[in-house]
């Protein structure tokens, strides 16, 4: 019976943005079990006796019997134990990266006795660089957004449409994927959105009124979702929940979820993240319309 090792490979300085700093009595190497498997941590290259310990390079190695595990079982135990040993260090050091990011391997070999074998899948697929994913037509900006951007035509949320792009790249198919933190940015945005309208659009003679309902330095005495629905009609003439009804299920969910996640640390999943991210894309289009839109699409 063979025994496999499979050894990825993690570059810390573009990782983490720094040389971590870890204790010296990492010399030789870190061995834990795992689920009937050996993990080995190493961490190179080592300083010299009296400095601090500063690598460049971590390398973890899941060792198997054949037959107790499959390839992809063993990576996806590479995967959790490399995430595990750089959140670690994340936890404890200012980094860039937000802890729970997937590693972003420069290299992944499967061994079998000292010889290399073919995994049998692509590793790399999932774990594309935010760069090299392929966006839809609709997300394209054009000649005139970048002219209106220049010439300072955008409305005061822009900072919002960046803060929506942020959720949108943590919901990406990348090794930076965050869910919860896409849809947790995405509810953030439509309460913020929908008030800043408020604050902004209600008629002057009514704006005593809706500040008591809205204030701007006190929390909301109501379900946020009245803010898109009875609220704006009450102030803007105008309902999401009546003038948009196939997205208003999906602008509850967000918020459904926004609060499990925030009062009960349930996580969202991929495709509520993307579903979130887009109702909120959505929402901001339909709030400014018209000349108002810092993006026409």
């Amino acid at each position: 019976m063979g025994i496999y090792k499979l050894e990825g490979t993690v570059p810390l300085g573009p990782m983490l943005g720094i040389l971590p700093q870890i204790g010296a009595d990492v010399g030789n190497g870190i061995t834990a079990d795992v689920d009937g498997a050996e993990v080995t941590i190493q961490f190179s290259p080592l300083s010299p006796s009296g400095y601090s310990v500063m690598p460049s390079t971590l390398t973890v190695t899941v060792s198997f019997s054949e037959g107790v595990f499959t390839p992809q079982c063993a990576f996806d135990l590479l995967v959790d134990a490399t995430q595990n040993v750089l959140d670690m260090i994340r936890v404890t050091q200012p980094t860039t990266g937000l802890p729970g990011t997937l590693p972003n391997f420069s290299g992944v070999v499967l061994r079998r006795d000292s010889t290399v074998e073919p995994l049998g899948f692509d590793w790399r697929e999932g774990y594309r660089e935010v760069a090299m994913i392929i966006r839809p037509q609709e997300l394209q900006p054009h000649a005139n957004d970048f002219r209106r951007a220049v010439q300072r035509e955008l409305n005061d949320d822009w900072d919002l449409d960046i803060l929506i792009a942020q959720a949108r790249h943590y919901a990406q198919m990348n090794w930076e994927s965050n869910p919860s933190l896409s849809m947790f940015l995405a509810a953030l945005v439509l309460e913020t959105k929908m008030k800043r309208v408020l604050w902004r659009d209600t008629p002057s003679d009514m704006q005593e009124a809706m500040l008591l309902e809205v204030p701007k330095t006190a929390p909301l005495k109501f379900e946020v979702l009245k803010l898109f629905s009875s609220v704006s009609t009450k102030y803007l003439g105008r309902s999401l929940k009546k003038e948009r009804p196939k997205l208003w299920p999906t602008v509850q969910k967000v918020f459904k979820d926004r609060n499990q996640f925030a009062h009960q640390a349930v996580h969202a999943t991929r495709t509520e993240a993307n579903d979130a991210v887009r109702c909120a894309r959505r929402v901001m289009l339909w709030l400014d319309g018209g000349s108002q839109q810092n993006y026409r699409h």
